[in-house]
């Protein structure tokens, strides 16, 4: 709280007010900026209908859209096809040469039979024959 000595007149405001006259300018200048945006609103509102649709260009976008679902398809069938082609090709090839081994292996296997069988047979004649003798 301040002391104010009651016997000291109050100090005098010495500062001045000055009143200008009323300027309208920034209101005309609002105005026209509401004017200007009604104008671009309406316009906007008015422009935004819609274009006519050509039947024959939706007939022509819907035979087109077709035709490359057509073209995915096929080109997706093709790509199963190759792939399960390989894989038979690989599997036959993997059967022909397991075959092949085992044909060698049946002949190897009837190539020692054969030998062992001579050797046995060759083996029972001698024992079995008689001794040859010469003329006498």
């Amino acid at each position: 709280m301040t002391y104010t000595d009651p016997q000291t007149p109050p100090p005098v405001d010495t500062r001045t007010t000055v009143t200008r006259g009323s300027s309208s300018t920034p209101w005309v200048v609002a105005a026209l900026v509401a004017v200007v945006a009604v104008i671009a609103v309406a316009f906007m509102v008015t422009s935004r209908t819609a274009p006519e649709q050509d039947e024959a260009a939706v007939a022509q976008a819907r035979d087109l859209g077709r035709a490359e679902g057509a073209l995915a398809g096929a080109q997706s069938t093709l790509t199963d096809a190759r792939d399960a082609a390989g894989e038979a090709a690989a599997r036959t090839a993997a059967d022909t040469a397991n075959a092949a081994a085992d044909a060698r292996a049946a002949a190897d296997q009837a190539a020692q039979s054969a030998s062992d069988a001579a050797s046995n047979a060759s083996a029972r004649t001698s024992e079995t024959l008689p001794p040859m003798e010469g003329p006498q």
